[in-house]
């Protein structure tokens, strides 16, 4: 099973500005891209899908195929590009056509800007002004946003009250729970050092054991952690049975879920923005965890896109 690839950064703290790192370690495959994408004026160029290496990405790739078949398009499929980098460096390149992405790795990655904005709105309009210079177009987002989460077993959860993030860090700073994160986001100024600061959590009474998602999430549900940090659409997690906590100060920043298209594919297929309306419209937070956590538990992400996915009237050549 491949690991699920995080790519989420906090806000770096005020003062100069600091590269942005991974968060978790990115499973990288080699590229092998062959012949381009759709071109305008090419009517019979099938539409190349890319996707990286983690569930998520295989679950959106599925999906993106399914909804452009079902519109009477061909489709394409190029697997395991890796990260956001790569993946956006394909498509510049017209090797894929449509892919999908994360406003805030596009924001800190992509276009190696500082400070990704919290709020969903905000870190979609940013990357999607930004990238009109670079020929592509973010079509319209779902309401998934794969940020950073931390996730806790729901019988820690307290009695009265919500389940945020000012209520978990009061337990942290106490000494006598752990969290368990990725290594970078443990020590790195802009990971837990600014939650801290944006919390008033005491790092000197944090316990915190460095872990890779899937060893977070079993550490916590094997009682060894209070918390563990995973995306806020972690099947894994959803798989556990845990619960993520919410971020009432918004520290963690937006990674809304959305496609994006070279507008050179877009002039030649236009309809593939009203294609892939379908897929958006489908997916928000919790529905894409569960789709994630259902191909975690071993459904193949083809068939469940064609369970999943609402079915359309189908284009004929005779237009009926």
């Amino acid at each position: 099973m491949l690991d699920v690839m995080t790519r989420r950064h906090l806000r770096p703290p005020a003062g100069p500005p600091q590269r942005l790192s991974l968060v978790a370690a990115v499973l990288l495959a080699a590229l092998m891209l062959g012949a381009c994408g759709a071109e305008p004026g090419d009517d019979s160029a099938a539409v190349v899908v890319g996707y990286g290496s983690t569930t998520e990405q295989r679950v959106l790739a599925a999906l993106t195929v399914v909804a452009l078949e079902r519109a009477g398009l061909e489709a394409e499929v190029r697997p395991d590009l890796g990260d956001t980098q790569r993946l956006r460096r394909a498509a510049l390149r017209g090797d894929i056509d449509v892919f999908w992405d994360y406003t805030g790795a596009a924001w800190a990655l992509g276009l190696g800007q500082q400070a990704p904005p919290a709020d969903p709105e905000e870190s979609f309009q940013r990357v999607r002004e930004a990238d009109r210079a670079n020929d592509l177009t973010w079509l319209e987002p779902s309401r998934a946003n794969a940020t950073l989460a931390l996730f806790v077993r729901e019988s820690d959860l307290p009695a009265e009250g919500a389940a945020t993030l000012t209520w978990l860090s009061s337990q942290l700073s106490t000494g006598d729970a752990a969290l368990c994160a990725d290594r970078d986001f443990i020590s790195r100024p802009g990971g837990l050092e600014a939650l801290a600061v944006a919390y008033s959590i005491s790092l000197e009474q944090v316990v915190a054991k460095a872990a890779s998602e899937s060893e977070a999430i079993a550490a916590v549900a094997g009682e060894r952690c209070l918390a563990g940090l995973a995306t806020a659409t972690s099947g894994v997690a959803r798989n556990a049975g845990l619960t993520p906590v919410a971020d009432d100060l918004g520290v963690f920043p937006a990674f809304v879920v959305a496609p994006v298209v070279r507008d050179a594919a877009l002039d030649a297929v236009p309809e593939l923005a009203s294609a892939l309306e379908v897929v958006t419209d489908l997916l928000d937070t919790t529905a894409l965890a569960e789709l994630n956590a259902r191909v975690e538990a071993g459904t193949d992400p083809g068939e469940l896109a064609e369970g999943v996915l609402p079915v359309t009237d189908t284009p004929t050549d005779d237009g009926g």
